[in-house]
């Protein structure tokens, strides 16, 4: 016991004097602390980015109209949201001012009739709110036509004005036509209007602004058990049995008040509800979900449902996709709804057509997201085919996969190298020659194009590549090099006296090897555990960008994937989507190059020709 507690004790004194001996190294320190740096990344991903990186949805499970899912965390390619920050990207309202030529043609000589080309004025970029318009006569005299009557817009055609034809078509022909209109431009984030959207507290309630046309039919209250999990809910209790036929329409409203700040519209928005209607008598509501921008002074209807007392909970998510909404508002809701910042209100209000039935309606998980062309500290990706990824979080999650191909197959192949090369070099005969010349077999094979094909031949038979199969790959092919160096040690101390003298003391083969060989030539393991990982973590990145990874984990090679297939370097450029092709090259660069920083390391200590003196 006592001696194996001096061995423990001198192994880790020994592991002590190499770890300060590396930091003592500027390349080692620096190099260890990278590595560090990129291990607790790794073990922390699920802390430091908490989005799934391959099939993202915010709060799964807990939106039951989507399911196991939820709705997507945000919208395709948007900006990194510390963009917001930076003072030479513009933010704010954007006056513009377009001509138009008039041109006159008389498409009825006996009635007079003049159609005049300049009669729909479609702009190059949205209109927020038009200014004026005015024309520029062929005699250089101006004015400017009334609106309302000489000219019209309606916000559902964003990019054109109308003009009057009978206006128009009495214009000279060469006659210029001027508009004047705002727009802007803005970084904007992705909004949930509702931050307790489960009802979980009588508190989170304040938020909301419930209404009803008559207080003494309707009542609304918090319900703090009948939610659609057994939590909390709002509860909407109709009395139609006190109807009168002089009441009129009854309804009742959950409304939320917020301010909209940005010159830019979201380039999309979710939203989604519960609703449980109850009733002795069966019967229905019908529910209605809108928003209304108080600077326009108008309601937009997304969309309505018919619900009947099924008794259990219905779920609805409407989106400004929906045919029903643009319908309603138009091709581009969200665009339509919000053109300036404003005043803005989502609501849900509860219609009664049976007005002489008693009914309870339940609401709950009433939500509305509004998704901003920002998001996270990288932005997002195309989203396809799963809902858009943070890259920030691929990036993350990315960095375990490169550590473990990269230490995995660094591991493996030094071992089986190792191997390999004490038997070759010790036993020496056919089973020398049989393996250098197996090894000299696989060095001359083109090791790229080699995996490329033998992982699309896996591919097609069995349908998916896994980061294993990778693995074993890189290992079979990058233990020749080790193993014709820890050979040719071999040889060299085989020959010295400390050798002779433990053969002559009756020392058999696989006593000398083990105890006499390894420790000789250890030194050599550690550095090519070091300089090996770089080769594999390139190799395992090169194949994913290449489309032969595994898909379904992600990997820094797989981001460069989704870039190349996306079709963003040729639409759009390198330049306005660098944080989606850089940061993940950059990972690469930083981490291989911190394995090679401390193998230098390494070899200065280890190499009795670099030792420095001390």
């Amino acid at each position: 016991m006592a001696t194996r507690k001096a061995r423990l004790s001198f192994t880790f004194k020994k592991l002590r004097n190499t770890i300060n001996q590396v930091f003592h190294s500027k390349r080692g320190a620096l190099g260890c602390t990278l590595i560090f740096f990129f291990v607790i990344v790794g073990v922390f991903a699920p802390l430091i980015a908490p989005y799934d990186p391959i099939k993202p949805y915010m709060d799964p499970g807990q939106y039951p109209a989507y399911g196991v899912n939820g709705p997507k965390i945000a919208e395709k390619l948007c900006y990194p949201s510390w963009y917001e920050n930076i003072p030479w990207i513009y933010k704010g309202p954007i006056n513009v001012t377009e001509t138009f030529e008039s041109d006159v043609v008389v498409i009825n000589v006996s009635k007079i009739e003049k159609f005049s080309t300049a009669t729909s004025l479609t702009v190059s970029k949205r209109i927020a709110q038009p200014q004026k318009i005015s024309v520029i006569f062929p005699n250089e005299t101006s004015r400017e036509l009334i609106p309302e009557k000489e000219w019209t817009w309606n916000p559902k055609r964003l990019r054109v004005i109308y003009v009057d034809w009978r206006v128009a078509g009495n214009f000279p022909n060469g006659t210029l036509i001027k508009a004047s209109y705002l727009t802007g431009s803005d970084i904007s984030k992705t909004i949930m209007l509702v931050d307790d959207y489960k009802f979980s507290s009588k508190e989170s309630c304040s938020v909301f602004k419930n209404q009803t046309n008559d207080p003494r039919l309707v009542s609304i209250k918090y319900n703090s058990q009948d939610g659609f999990k057994d939590d909390g809910c709002m509860q909407i209790t109709y009395l139609g049995s006190k109807y009168n036929a002089s009441d009129g329409e009854v309804n009742a409203t959950l409304m939320i008040p917020f301010e909209y700040p940005y010159w830019m519209p979201p380039i999309s928005f979710d939203t989604h509800f519960s609703a449980h209607v109850e009733a002795t008598v069966k019967t229905n509501v019908i529910i209605h979900l809108w928003m209304r921008n108080e600077l326009l002074n108008e309601t937009f209807l997304i969309s309505s449902y018919d619900l009947s007392s099924t008794g259990i909970y219905i779920h609805k998510y409407p989106t400004s996709t929906y045919s029903e909404a643009k319908a309603n508002i138009g091709e581009y809701p969200e665009r339509i709804i919000f053109t300036l910042p404003a005043n803005m209100s989502y609501g849900l209000t509860i219609d009664f057509p049976n007005k002489e039935k008693d009914v309870t309606v339940y609401i709950d998980n009433l939500q509305c997201i509004l998704y901003g062309n920002s998001f996270g500290l990288l932005g997002t990706d195309n989203g396809s085919p799963y809902p858009p990824r943070d890259i920030f979080s691929t990036l993350v999650h990315g960095t375990r996969v490169s550590l473990i191909v990269g230490i995995l197959a660094a591991l493996f192949s030094t071992v089986i190298g190792l191997f390999l090369g004490l038997v070759a070099g010790y036993v020496g005969g056919i089973g020398d020659e049989t393996i250098m010349r197996f090894a000299d077999l696989l060095l001359v094979l083109p090791t790229l194009p080699l995996f490329i094909v033998l992982i699309s031949v896996m591919s097609a038979t069995y349908g998916l590549v896994s980061m294993w199969n990778i693995i074993i790959l890189i290992t079979f092919f990058g233990w020749m090099g080790f193993s014709r160096s820890v050979r040719s040690m071999v040889l060299s101390i085989r020959e010295r006296p400390f050798i002779e003298a433990a053969k002559a003391a009756g020392g058999g083969k696989f006593y000398i090897i083990t105890k006499h060989m390894i420790p000789n030539v250890f030194p050599l393991v550690y550095v090519t555990l070091a300089t090996a990982v770089p080769g594999a973590i390139i190799t395992e990145a090169s194949l994913s960008w290449l489309g032969l990874g595994d898909k379904t984990i992600p990997s820094w090679g797989k981001i460069l994937y989704d870039f190349n297939v996306s079709g963003i370097a040729v639409t759009k450029g390198l330049i306005e989507y660098w944080f989606w092709i850089f940061p993940p090259c950059i990972a690469i660069a930083i981490l291989a190059t911190a394995f090679i920083l401390l193998g230098f390391a390494l070899d200065e200590m280890l190499n009795p020709r670099l030792r420095q003196r001390r």
